[in-house]
């Protein structure tokens, strides 16, 4: 069961997102509505997380590691047909490179181009751009 809590018009999500680095850049799904976002989801009940970013990476990719570093904390906050949604979400980034061919629903974006796409939430691109190391605690409204 996935960690979301309805409260009257409202919804609390809690979710991770991994950034993960391909031989040419990161790797972002493609929507069907010409957006691209971070590989990741709710985390689970009973879910550390790390668990969740693991998991979430072997389903999406079928990339297996346990090796990723925790780069901050997003504060999203938007509407959708359900009502206002806060989601609290853990961005980890994978310490391991993918090197597998990139699936047809994934585009992998440099560094230099991330600014040239529609990134879902948009603050995600920030995380790729700062290459600080700095922890980064985000509120995106």
């Amino acid at each position: 069961m996935d960690l979301t809590i309805k409260i009257e018009n409202a919804i609390l999500n809690i979710r991770v997102a991994v950034l993960i680095k391909g031989a040419n850049g990161y790797l972002f799904e493609k929507s069907k509505n010409d957006y691209i976002f971070c590989v990741g989801g709710r985390i689970k009940v009973n879910e550390s997380s790390l668990d969740a970013a693991s998991r979430e990476v072997e389903e999406e990719l079928n990339f297996k590691t346990d090796k990723f570093k925790l780069k901050g904390i997003v504060e999203n906050f938007y509407q959708n047909t359900e009502g206002n949604v806060h989601e609290i979400c853990f961005v980890y980034e994978a310490e391991e490179v993918f090197s597998d061919i990139v699936p047809p629903e994934f585009v992998e974006v440099s560094v230099s181009d991330v600014g040239n796409f529609d990134v879902r939430p948009k603050v995600m691109a920030d995380f790729i751009v700062d290459r600080s190391g700095d922890f980064k605690h985000v509120v995106s409204k």
